[in-house]
This record gives structure tokens, sequence and C-alpha cells, in this order.
């Protein structure tokens, strides 16, 4: 009976760790989602498209390196990746400190915007409503980028402290976008302006947000894992003893996932009973980037050129 009954367990902790491991090429910065299809961006200058089932590379478009400031050449990493349609952007190191953008249509590359004409460095990216790309800079700048004119439609300053990530709602109509003040600033992407403020549950910088289904999720240097409720107004956090660099909410709003920096771990939070209920083994370093795909399954990737598909149930 006892022996039964450690087996029952095992093979429960086994189904709930149940994973599929894709090794990329290089450290992962940032994925996307097309399909069947996971779309990633390296450390080494490529961005490269993987079909989730075989877990095989079909399509690898690489960037030529770039010159630094001694001459010397070095890889055009590229930080972070957006669809639009059929279409990829990417944004890549560029010169003198600054990022470009870059689409990507099957293996064609066409530069979109060059880093010297934003003087400032793109931190994340966002897509609109609209379909036009949303820029987060560090100067806490929003820039609104039509990809087919190739104008800006506008440039509004969202505060004035430094940037640090920020994530789209409601079908692009909004974005939520943090700083190291703490506070979690919500902008109508249509003309960029202000709408409002979440603040008192971060005291320092925040480094990521995630929002699905009225709940804005957010972690930083404080380790406070923030949760606001946009429809009941109850706000709270948690004390995790940890700095949260990553995180991710599902689409029900009822579990959130944590990178933890001291483990490398994935922390499985449920909202309602307010606990870590599981964690998430196999990753040996940095996770850059968890998104979930249904409720029970997320995908996680990161310097360690693993690309961990997680099933929860």
């Amino acid at each position: 009976m006892r022996f039964s009954l450690f087996v029952i367990i095992l093979l429960m902790v086994n189904s709930l760790h149940a994973q599929k491991v894709i090794k990329s090429s290089a450290p992962v910065s940032d994925f996307v989602l097309d399909g069947n299809t996971i779309i990633v961006a390296t450390a080494k200058g490529s961005v490269e498209y993987y079909n989730l089932n075989s877990k095989k590379m079909f399509r690898k478009v690489q960037f030529d390196k770039t010159v630094d400031f001694a001459g010397d050449l070095f890889d055009t990493e590229v930080f972070k990746l957006a669809k639009i349609g059929d279409l990829i952007v990417a944004v890549i190191r560029g010169e003198n400190g600054f990022n470009d953008i870059y689409s990507i249509n099957g293996s064609e590359k066409t530069l979109l915007l060059k880093g010297d004409k934003i003087k400032s460095v793109v931190v994340d990216v966002a897509v609109s409503y609209d379909n036009m790309l949303l820029l987060g800079l560090l100067s806490n700048e929003l820039i609104k980028f039509d990809i087919n004119t190739r104008q800006i439609i506008y440039r509004k300053q969202i505060s004035t402290y430094a940037f640090s990530a920020m994530c789209a709602a409601e079908k692009g109509t909004i974005i939520y976008a943090t700083d190291e003040s703490g506070i979690v600033h919500q902008v109508n992407t249509k003309e960029g302006e202000l709408t409002g403020n979440f603040e008192g549950q971060n005291v320092d910088n925040v480094l990521c947000i995630d929002y699905s289904n009225d709940i804005i999720v957010c972690g930083g240097k404080d380790r406070r894992l923030s949760i606001y409720n946009n429809k009941s107004n109850v706000n709270t956090h948690f004390d995790t003893g940890k700095f949260i660099t990553t995180i991710a909410i599902n689409p029900s709003a009822k579990i959130i996932v944590w990178y933890n920096t001291e483990n490398n771990n994935l922390e499985v939070f449920d909202i309602e009973k307010r606990i870590v209920i599981s964690e998430l083994k196999g990753h040996t370093s940095m996770v850059n980037k968890i998104m979930f795909v249904d409720d029970n399954k997320l995908i996680s990737a990161g310097i360690d050129n693993n690309i961990i598909i997680w099933n929860l149930k």
C-alpha cells in the first residue's frame, strides 16, 4: 500500500513537471509564437524558427556582426521580437549604443528604423490594436510606429523615471508600463495618453509585468510579487525574498509563474490560495521569458539555450 502510494505521488509529480525541451543554437533573449512555430531571438544575432512538435529548427535568419567603438566585430544581439501580421519585427543591437528595428519576412531582413533616429534605447516592444509597433524606451517614452509607412505616429513621455517593461492588454488598446518608481502606468495606445496609475504594492524598480483577465501582475528589485485587480480594485503583494525578473499569468488569471533567480526554477503561484504550489525544474541559468499558451501549458526560455514546454496538468 505504501509502495503504491509512492508510485501514485511520483506519477503526479512527473505529470506536473512534464516537459519538452528544444535546444537553441545560442542564448535566447525573447520569443514569439506563430501557430505551431516558436520564433526565438538569440544573443548571437540570429532569429530561429522551430517546430514545436518535431523540436527541429527549419529556418535561421542571421544578422551581420556589428563594429564597436574600438573597431572590433561583435555579435549583433537580437533583444526583442514582435509579430505583426505575417511579419516578425526584431529589435537588434545597433551602433553607438542604440537599437535598430528590422522586419523579417521569410528569410528577408528589412531595416525599418535606425537607432540614431530614436536616440534612446528600446527596452521593450508590444503591438497595438491597429497593428502598429509600440516601442518602450529607456527614457520612459512610448513610440507608436507604423511599419508599413515607416513613420513615427507619436512619441509620448510616460514618466520621468527609467523605463523597465510593458505588456499589451485589451487586444492592444492599452499598455501597462513599469519603471524604477514601482508604479504601473496605464496608457491608451490610440493617442499614447496616460489614463491611470497603479501603485502602493512595489517600492522599487519593477522589472517585469504581465496582464490577463483584469489582473496585472509584476515583480522587481523589492522582491515583491504584486497583484492589481483592475475590476475589484483589491490589490496586494507577497514578499518572495528573491528578485523577480520574469513573470507570466495564465489566461484565466488563476496562476502566476515567476522565475526564481536563486535556483533557476520557475515558481507556480496560486492566486486564490496565495501560495507557491509547485516548482518547475529544468533551467540551469537566467530565464528571459515565460509565456502561457493556455491555462495549463507554458513555454520558458533563457540563456542556457533551453526552450522548455511545460504542462501543469
